[in-house]
């Protein structure tokens, strides 16, 4: 007689385990990312410069990934602490994230007595987006048709030369004294205020021979106004697959190529660390994101979190020791 009521009291038993069940998972799982709410790309750049270019072509692909809204924000200044600084106080809800370079991550802490974040800590590295190959340049008049000839010109007449750069502990400078460390010639610094007069005194012939990027030295170089004689990097580069590396030209163990990365505050929750580097990682592979980055000059990489940490603490390790070895000071 009261068979009929055992089966619907036990579908009555599982409804309430089931809803317990729910209740507990809701509790424990982490709340839904909110997408109605923009992210701020901090980017410690110039607007108009080709890193700012990039930073808002990966925005606008990064923004339709996570389906939330990603704005640049321009914070350039004192060598990108001022940018690296915002995003180290940030909030760590995935809001704020930022585009910093090698000045920011790895030389600053060598160079600048005070400085109101720590690389090693205050960061959630993301994952890398480029690295930046930079190339030795000489005026046209400078009698050197290669690395080779430039170096023998150099080694001939020490402290003759002057080499011109965008600021001390600038990437341009600091690649000139590591070639200078590797092959012992003296060169005089002349430190301008910006990248952009440096080369034009070296246009005008004023200062004979700088490091430079790809991306500001190339129609330069097409237009015969700059004469390149090696490139920084471990391959050719594509926009100038003229231009021989310095392992081609006798400096099998050299190589000078700043990066930028995505990184966020220290305390972002793993699972928004991994929603954004997941995205970000999706970018990269796309053709068009590649082809841009390309065409600006730099080399696209897709090295995630893990990697991008090691890098960033490998490269503080290096530059230290030249910047110590060299004696380099902002005094």
């Amino acid at each position: 007689m009261h068979r009929r009521h055992l089966f619907p009291a036990a579908l009555f038993t599982l409804s309430l385990a089931t809803q317990g069940a729910r209740r507990a998972l809701a509790q424990a799982a982490p709340p839904a990312p909110n997408t109605a709410r923009t992210v701020r790309l901090i980017n410690g750049f110039s607007p108009g410069g080709a890193v700012d270019t990039l930073s808002r072509a990966v925005a606008e692909r990064m923004g339709t990934l996570l389906g939330q809204a990603v704005v640049v924000d321009n914070r350039p200044g004192a060598s990108g602490m001022i940018a690296a600084d915002v995003v180290a106080r940030a909030t760590p809800d995935g809001l704020t994230v930022g585009v910093l370079d090698v000045g920011a991550l790895a030389v600053n802490p060598a160079l600048q007595k005070r400085m109101a974040y720590d690389p090693a800590k205050d960061f959630a590295y993301i994952g890398l987006v480029a690295r930046i190959p930079l190339l030795l340049v000489v005026h046209p008049s400078v009698q050197a048709a290669n690395l080779k000839e430039l170096t023998a010109l150099l080694r001939a007449s020490p402290g003759t030369y002057a080499y011109a750069s965008a600021g001390i502990g600038n990437p341009l400078h600091l690649a000139m004294e590591a070639y200078k460390q590797a092959s012992g010639v003296e060169v005089v610094h002349v430190p301008y205020k910006g990248a952009s007069s440096a080369v034009q005194d070296v246009l005008g012939g004023r200062v004979p021979l700088m490091f430079i990027d790809v991306n500001t030295s190339a129609q330069h170089i097409r237009a015969g106004t700059l004469k390149p004689l090696a490139i920084a990097t471990r391959e050719r580069n594509p926009t100038l697959p003229g231009v021989p590396t310095f392992a081609e030209s006798g400096f099998p163990a050299f190589e000078a190529t700043p990066w930028i990365g995505l990184v966020g505050p220290a305390a972002l929750p793993l699972d928004t660390k991994a929603r954004l580097a997941g995205a970000l990682a999706q970018v990269m592979t796309q053709t068009d994101t590649r082809s841009k980055i390309i065409e600006l000059g730099f080399v696209p990489l897709q090295d995630g979190p893990d990697a991008f940490a090691r890098l960033a603490n490998d490269d503080r390790i290096a530059y230290a020791k030249l910047i110590r070895e060299r004696g380099i000071s902002l005094d």
